[in-house]
C-alpha cells in the first residue's frame, strides 16, 4: 500500500444493505470508504402481490430465470416454502444471471451466466417451446424477455422489487467534493448520481459492467475503469488499480 493511495477516499453508491461486501474489499486495500446510498431496494408498487401470486404457481413453468441477486432473494423463500411442504413434484429448470444471483437462490442452476450478463444468458439458453418465468427489478429492460422469446419460449416476466432513488444528504454531498473516486455497482446508482451531481464526478469513476458503464457514458460521464468481471472483488480491485495508476503520472 502506497502512501497515496492509503490517503485515498472512495465513495460507495449501492444500497445500504447491500455495501458492506464492497466496503470490506475496498477497505482491505487500505483506502477509506464513503458510503452514500444512492438507491434503495424496496417492493413493487404493488406492494408484491403479483410476484407472490405467479411465484405462488412456479411449477407452471419449464424455466424460471433470475437476473439479479434482488430478484433472487425474493423467490427464495417460495422454492424454501415448496420444499418444507414436502411437495416433491419436480421444480422448474433455473438460469441465472451470475454467480452471486445463484448463491442468492439457495437452489442449484441449470444454467449460470458467467460473466454475469443478461447476453451470456440468452446465448446460453436452449431453443424451446414451453413457458418461461423471467423474475426482474422494474427498472430492467426487456433484454432477456426479447432474447428468449426469439428461442420460442413463451414468456412471462414479473417484477419482484423496485429501485427507488434516494437523496444525498449535505454531508455527503461535501465529503463526495473531496474524494478520490466513486464506484457504481448498477445503472441505477449511476441515473441516481447523475440526477444529484449531474456529470460532475471524482478523478476515478468505476464501474462494476459494461451495462453500468454504458448507462454512464450515454449520461455523458466518463468511466476510468471497468471490472474484469462482475463481483464487488473485482470492482474493488479495478478502482484500486485506477487510483494507483492515476498515482503514477501526476
Amino acid at each position: 500500500m502506497t502512501r497515496k493511495l492509503s490517503n485515498c477516499t472512495v465513495v460507495v453508491t449501492r444500497a445500504a444493505e447491500q455495501s458492506a461486501d464492497l466496503t470490506a474489499a475496498l477497505e482491505a486495500h487500505g483506502v477509506a470508504v464513503v458510503e452514500m446510498p444512492l438507491i434503495a431496494i424496496d417492493e413493487p408498487e404493488d406492494d408484491g402481490a403479483e410476484r407472490d401470486r405467479t411465484l405462488h404457481n412456479f411449477t407452471e413453468f419449464e424455466w424460471i430465470v433470475v437476473t439479479s441477486p434482488n430478484g433472487a432473494g425474493r423467490v427464495r423463500p417460495f422454492f424454501d416454502a415448496h420444499g418444507a411442504a414436502g411437495d416433491f413434484s419436480e421444480l422448474p429448470k433455473v438460469a441465472a444471471v451470475g454467480l452471486a444471483t445463484e448463491r442468492a437462490l439457495g437452489h442449484p442452476a441449470q444454467l449460470t451466466a458467467d460473466p454475469a450478463r443478461a447476453s451470456v444468458l440468452i446465448e446460453e439458453f436452449p431453443e424451446g417451446r414451453g413457458h418461461v418465468l423471467v423474475v426482474q427489478g422494474e427498472r430492467a429492460g426487456n433484454e432477456v424477455e426479447v432474447g428468449l422469446r426469439a428461442k420460442g419460449w413463451s414468456v412471462t416476466r414479473v417484477n419482484a422489487y423496485r429501485t427507488v432513488t434516494l437523496e444525498p444528504t449535505f454531508e455527503q454531498r461535501e465529503d463526495v467534493r473531496t474524494a478520490d473516486a466513486v464506484v457504481f455497482a448498477s445503472g441505477s446508482a449511476v441515473q441516481a448520481w447523475f440526477d444529484s451531481f449531474g456529470v460532475d464526478t471524482p478523478p476515478v469513476v468505476a464501474s462494476i459492467g459494461p451495462v453500468t458503464t454504458r448507462t454512464a457514458n450515454d449520461l455523458g460521464m466518463h468511466v476510468s475503469t471497468t471490472a474484469e468481471v462482475q463481483t464487488v472483488v473485482a470492482l474493488a480491485d479495478a478502482v484500486v488499480s485506477a487510483l494507483l495508476a492515476d498515482e503514477q503520472t501526476s
